[in-house]
């Protein structure tokens, strides 16, 4: 039998752990370095413990050390210290594992409250938003409700006020009632009054006071009832005519203050056709030169004898200025026929009218005042068809009113200033109104 001698215990780095170092062992303790370092036990930490713990026999020199294993290889060198650092890390990790599984679960509970946070903060939002909706609903349903506390108010204070007033007026009522009752009679009366009104400034100018009132109670006023026109009893024409302030104005201009004075003064401005005045005592020759100043400031007063007269009447025909005519007997010249009767013709918008062959311009507000002193003049039917005439003529009435005035402006001239300043305030007072 042929024996060989073997050694019981052999050095095992050449046959395994030389393989095991060169084969893919730095990769796998890089992957386990990485991936799998906490899969380690306790068992395994306590299979390592007495190698690294090992000493000599001395006990002061730690053989499982790298600087010791660097002696017999560089290999070792680092696979001890990986095995010292993986041992340190499970010991250290018992520590700071359960920190870490804490910290895991309070991050968790970080992440689920910042969650809820975000909720409450959203609900937060959309309170907030339903809040500032209903503060401006609220803030607007505040002011409407001022604004209807200041409209309640101000109506309540209209009320009362309206309530005084009508209780203070409540006595006027029947008044009033009489008043519109009278108002809608006057409305059916109107077409009555107006054509006896008309017939009064046409026909009534030559007569005296006296046959005017006949003319117009009795002939006028019988003849529209006749016919079943509706009039007002006993009309008084110079109101119904004329208001007050032109009369004020009318006698603040010289015009008498009697009813025929202002009856002659309604025909002068209220006829269509130029007036001839009857005037003996120059009343409306006085009361015309004031009523119409240019004519004295311009020296528009001509007679029929004067020789230019056609002439004279080119400038205020054209410029539409007032003209008198004075002295006129019982004819006036045939040569203002066409004026009197307005024979004027119209091209584009200028109006012109010839007077003996002449043509001139005619402005509209051109006017005529014709006066004649004769008491009793004979004029022709021709020529009372052409013009409007107006008996100035001075009445007993009218002379006694006239007397009265001049009687108390020398006696009381004081009470005649204040009448006439009075008068002259009451009737710039009533222009504005």
């Amino acid at each position: 039998m042929k024996k060989m001698d073997h050694a019981f215990i052999q050095d095992s780095f050449w046959t395994h752990t030389q393989k095991l170092m060169t084969g893919p062992l730095l990769n796998e303790l890089l992957q386990f370095s990485s991936y799998e370092k906490d899969q380690i036990n306790e068992e395994t930490i306590e299979l390592l413990e007495p190698y690294l713990g090992l000493t000599d026999a001395s006990g002061e020199l730690k053989l499982f050390d790298p600087d010791v294993a660097k002696v017999a290889s560089s290999a070792l060198w680092g696979l001890c210290t990986w095995a010292g650092a993986m041992s340190d890390y499970h010991k250290q990790s018992k520590i700071v594992k359960p920190k870490l599984h804490m910290l895991e679960v309070k991050t968790v509970e970080l992440e689920e409250a910042q969650e809820k946070l975000r909720e409450a903060q959203e609900q937060l939002e959309e309170v907030n938003r339903v809040k500032a909706e209903l503060r401006g609903r609220f803030d607007a349903c505040v002011a409407n409700k001022e604004a209807l506390a200041e409209a309640a108010a101000k109506t309540r204070k209209k009320m009362e006020q309206a309530n005084r007033l009508i209780n203070s007026l409540q006595d006027n009522k029947g008044r009033w009632i009489n008043s519109r009752d009278q108002f809608k009679a006057t409305k059916m009366q109107l077409i009555g009054d107006v054509a006896k009104a008309c017939a009064f400034v046409s026909y009534c100018g030559p007569f005296n006071s006296p046959f005017r009132l006949k003319l117009i109670n009795e002939y006028f006023g019988k003849d529209l009832t006749s016919r079943g026109i509706p009039l007002t009893p006993d009309l008084e024409m110079t109101n119904f005519l004329v208001n007050q302030s032109t009369v004020g104005e009318w006698n603040l201009q010289g015009l008498p203050n009697d009813d025929l004075s202002v009856q002659n003064g309604i025909m002068v401005t209220r006829s269509t056709r130029y007036p001839l005045m009857i005037d003996p005592q120059s009343q409306a020759i006085n009361w015309i030169k004031r009523k119409e100043p240019i004519i004295m400031e311009r020296d528009f007063i001509y007679t029929l004898s004067n020789p230019n007269l056609k002439d004279r009447l080119k400038i205020p025909l054209q410029d539409g200025d007032p003209v008198m005519i004075e002295n006129i007997e019982n004819e006036v010249d045939p040569m203002l026929d066409p004026l009197l009767e307005r024979q004027f013709t119209v091209r584009g918008r200028q109006k012109f009218i010839k007077i003996a062959d002449t043509e001139m311009d005619y402005d509209p507000n051109f006017r005529l005042y014709m006066t004649s002193r004769l008491g009793n003049p004979h004029f022709s039917p021709e020529l009372a068809a052409k013009t409007t005439i107006i008996d100035f003529t001075v009445t007993q009435d009218g002379l006694e009113q006239q007397l009265l005035g001049r009687l108390i402006s020398k006696e009381q001239k004081y009470l005649e200033d204040q009448l006439q300043a009075l008068n002259e305030d009451v009737t710039f007072n009533t222009k504005m109104l």
